[in-house]
């Protein structure tokens, strides 16, 4: 059966605000065998700091997770002297989620996003203390941050965002949405709702024709056209995306009136072979949610590196997900020899 994709990551409206006390007590860490604290503890100064008027400031964040028309988890920021504190342009990071919807991707999700937004609007860096028997750790690790000090109980860490990777900007924030201060980029404002599911040979022929589409629409912008020309033709043959089906681990999205608009792979090896996305449905979250879906694949294989050859067009996304070059490379279509780069990401 088709997996359906209701769980968007757009920022919090301003009549959700109060939701943040919910999920400031969420974002307890709580070791196993230790009994929870009253909700009231968030009222402790030490704590309040995370939420108290939430939007008044300059510096104050907020993306949730909606799935369904429900918020089940939330990523904030602030400058605030609080656990995570490490200087007065730093803003601290927390984020939460139900229990339900834990280890399911969308923390990870939630934070990749507030990164890209923070790397954005020009954060240097951003810190957040967390528990070192907080499994959340090993998700802080593989997003970049670093360890600045530590206490007996606690890690304070940091990542550097380096510099804006060009996502969109744009002048205003929608009325009704907590995106406070500065203008700033809006994240999938309104995301249509898609399906994913596993593609099989009927598929061969809309595979093609997206490819062929995307190739000499959205490539076009990075690569001449007899380049992109040249690229294009490598997808004529409906046999060769048969093939192409038969040895790698295809996921197609469709939207609701059943249309191909992006698949992407994954092989045993950890080799994403494709990632493409129609070129009337760019930047609307479905390469987020392809490329997260691979990765569960590449986790269930066991593998310890993903690795692609990505297109100089894709090389900033997937830069914006944790992934690195190894090398640049030249690499033949069928006449002609183009650039992209071999990329990896270690899990």
């Amino acid at each position: 059966m088709g997996k359906t994709t209701e769980c968007i990551i757009r920022p919090m409206r301003r009549d959700e605000v109060p939701l943040l006390r919910s999920f400031l007590y969420e974002a307890i860490f709580i070791p196993e065998g230790v009994e929870p604290p009253p909700p009231d503890v968030v009222d402790l100064p030490e704590l309040s700091v995370y939420i108290e008027n939430f939007g008044q400031r300059t510096d104050d964040y907020c993306l949730v997770a909606d799935c369904g028309g429900r918020v089940v988890g939330a990523v904030w920021v602030r400058i605030m002297n609080d656990y995570g504190h490490v200087d007065d342009e730093t803003p601290s990071l927390s984020i939460a989620l139900y229990k339900a919807f834990r280890k399911k991707g969308i923390g990870s999700r939630l934070l990749v996003e507030m990164l890209d937004f923070l790397r954005c609007k020009g954060y240097r860096c951003v810190s957040l203390s967390v528990q070192k028997d907080n499994y959340a750790v090993g998700m802080y690790l593989k997003q970049g941050f670093k360890t600045l000090k530590e206490t007996t109980e606690e890690f304070i860490m940091i990542k550097n965002l380096g510099k804006n990777t060009g996502s969109v900007v744009v002048k205003s924030v929608p009325a009704g949405f907590v995106a406070v201060g500065n203008p700033c980029r809006v994240i999938r404002r309104v995301e249509p709702v898609f399906t994913l599911r596993p593609l099989d040979e009927r598929d061969a022929t809309a595979m093609m024709e997206l490819f062929r589409s995307t190739v000499l629409t959205v490539n076009r912008k990075d690569y001449t056209l007899e380049e992109a020309e040249d690229w294009a033709s490598c997808g004529s043959n409906e046999e060769r995306w048969k093939y192409l089906l038969s040895v790698h681990r295809f996921v197609g999205a469709f939207c609701e009136s059943g249309e191909l608009v992006g698949f992407s792979s994954m092989n045993a090896e950890g080799y994403m072979h494709s990632l493409f996305v129609h070129k009337d449905w760019q930047g609307q979250g479905v390469a987020t949610c392809l490329l997260a879906e691979v990765e569960k694949m590449a986790e269930e294989y066991g593998v310890a590196e993903i690795t692609a050859e990505v297109s100089l067009t894709a090389r900033p996304f997937f830069e914006r997900k944790g992934y690195e070059v190894v090398k640049v490379q030249k690499c033949r279509a069928n006449r002609l020899e183009l650039t992209n780069f071999v990329m990896r990401k270690r899990r």
